[in-house]
This record gives structure tokens, C-alpha cells and sequence, in this order.
């Protein structure tokens, strides 16, 4: 009778969550955006604000499971765009958040993902993400955005193409979490001067971990400080306000999880620092 009991629970707590995230993905618009023959599907949460109020923008790249067209997928899974929007983070951090889908036939950059070693220079910005680019300014012409709190996100597939977007206009940006994702440490210095926190898993057979360490020593590399954090979800951690403060203070942060895969998002995103960090920051 008693495992009846915890699986009823563990059902209905299934349920409650799921119905939760259902909530916040009917918070999102439909839209559409083209930029010569390419266009893409993307939602968009419109915050409430106030008159000559100016407020940020998160741009959140999906992963490559979410390709496709039903601009669905990429506000489903993995709290990469539903964390920003839930009432208790708006009412601290109101921001608009803006989440563009790749078609499923294309990358948002157009590279093999699985080596570790990858050429940006070398790589044409993919018309996705021209597309993603063209929406950005498109969005900050239209609504209150401020220009000094543009922020950026991506897992996966998204990682590479949020280092890419930063690589491509390093004064866009005000700050970027990047989770699973590569980039070309050779190009590491044009965006020495932006805050990255970036997050990997040590046994990802997805996307090599070495395309994270490569990034993040080239970082250092370049002058920077960067702060290593193994698990910024303990408990102990968390409650220690110094270490906090700290955090909230840097301007470069790896985390790289011990025994864990490619799938280190939900864990990551769900943490309250690691949002608190992200806001802290804006262009001087």
C-alpha cells in the first residue's frame, strides 16, 4: 500500500510540475521574423512595464533536440527560456526574453559539434543566425530594451552559437551563461571584456569537454581572472554569503560538473545565483 502511496505522489508531483511549466510557456507569443529568404519561428514574453521604464532582453538559444518548426520545442525543455519569466523572478528581474527556433535541417553554427576543436574565423555566420541577429536589433527598435543589459543564453547546439554571436558583435552583449557548448579559443581575446559564466559536464559525449576548458583557459589566457566553481547548487555553498558575493563579483565563472553528461541544464538554470550573476552585469 505504501508504494502505491509514493507513486500517486510521485505522479500527481509530475503532474503539478508539468502543468507549472505549461503556465509558463502560454506566457510566450507567437512571432515570426526574415531576414532575406531565411525565416525563423520564435516566441517572445513581453514583460509588464512601466512608461520610459527600460528593461533587459534575454535571447536563449536551443539545443539541437529542438529543432524544427512547430515554435514549441525550444520553450519545452530544460528551463532554458521558462526560468526568466516565472513570477518570482519578474518580479526581482523583469526582462523580455526572446527564443528563436532552428530549422531542423540546419545548426546555428555550422560545425561539427562532436570534435574538440572548431574555427569560427573559418566559419560563415549561418543564415540562422544572421536571422537571430537581425531579430535582436529588430526587437530593440520596437520595445523598451535597455541596450546595456542584452543578455544571452545557450545550451548545446545554443552554446556554440551564443560564443559565436559574442565573437561576432563582442559589444552587443552585457553579459552570457553558456551551458555544453565549444567555441574557437583563438578568438577568445575579442570578447575578453564580457562577462561568461559557463557550465560543462566532465563525461559529455555530446559536445567534448575540452571545448569548454580550451575557451576558458584561452580566457584566462587573454588577462582575465576566471573562477572555478565545481557545484554551485550545494547546499552549504549556497548559505555561505561571502562565497555568493564573490560570485556575483566576477566577471568570468566555470563550472564543470564531476560524473556528469551533456544534460546539465535544468539543475543549472533553476539555481538562484546563477540568475542573480547574470543580472548584476551591464555594459559600462
Amino acid at each position: 500500500m505504501r508504494n502505491i502511496l509514493v507513486f500517486v505522489f510521485l505522479f500527481i508531483g509530475t503532474k503539478m510540475i508539468a502543468a507549472q511549466e505549461i503556465e509558463l510557456m502560454n506566457k510566450f507569443e507567437n512571432y515570426s521574423h526574415t531576414l532575406d529568404s531565411t525565416t525563423i519561428p520564435y516566441r517572445m514574453f513581453i514583460p509588464q512595464y512601466q512608461e520610459n521604464e527600460k528593461l533587459p532582453l534575454i535571447i536563449a538559444l536551443h539545443g539541437s533536440g529542438e529543432r524544427g518548426s512547430d515554435n514549441q520545442k525550444q520553450i519545452e525543455f530544460h528551463r532554458l527560456s521558462t526560468v526568466w519569466v516565472d513570477s518570482a523572478n519578474q518580479k526581482e528581474h523583469p526582462c523580455f526574453v526572446i527564443a528563436p527556433q532552428c530549422s531542423m535541417e540546419n545548426r546555428w553554427v555550422d560545425t561539427d559539434w562532436t570534435q574538440d576543436k572548431y574555427d569560427f574565423a573559418q566559419t560563415p555566420i549561418s543564415n540562422e543566425l544572421a536571422t537571430v541577429s537581425n531579430l535582436i536589433d529588430s526587437i530593440v527598435s520596437k520595445y523598451p530594451i535597455d541596450k546595456n543589459r542584452i543578455y544571452i543564453t545557450g545550451l548545446s547546439m545554443g552554446g556554440l552559437g551564443s560564443w559565436y554571436l559574442l565573437m561576432n558583435n563582442p559589444n552587443r552583449f552585457a553579459a552570457a551563461i553558456i551551458m555544453s557548448g565549444a567555441a574557437d579559443p583563438q578568438m577568445a581575446c575579442q570578447i575578453k571584456n564580457v562577462p561568461i559564466w559557463a557550465f560543462h559536464g566532465d563525461i559529455d559525449a555530446a559536445v567534448p569537454v575540452e571545448g569548454s576548458r580550451k575557451m576558458i583557459k584561452a580566457i584566462s589566457n587573454c588577462g582575465n581572472d576566471v573562477l572555478l566553481i565545481s557545484d554551485p547548487n550545494n547546499k552549504d555553498f549556497l548559505d555561505n554569503e561571502i562565497m555568493t558575493n564573490r560570485i556575483i563579483n566576477s566577471q568570468h565563472i566555470y563550472t564543470e560538473y564531476k560524473n556528469k553528461g551533456h544534460v546539465i541544464w535544468k539543475e543549472s538554470y533553476d539555481n538562484w545565483l546563477v540568475r542573480e550573476w547574470l543580472f548584476s552585469k551591464k555594459q559600462k
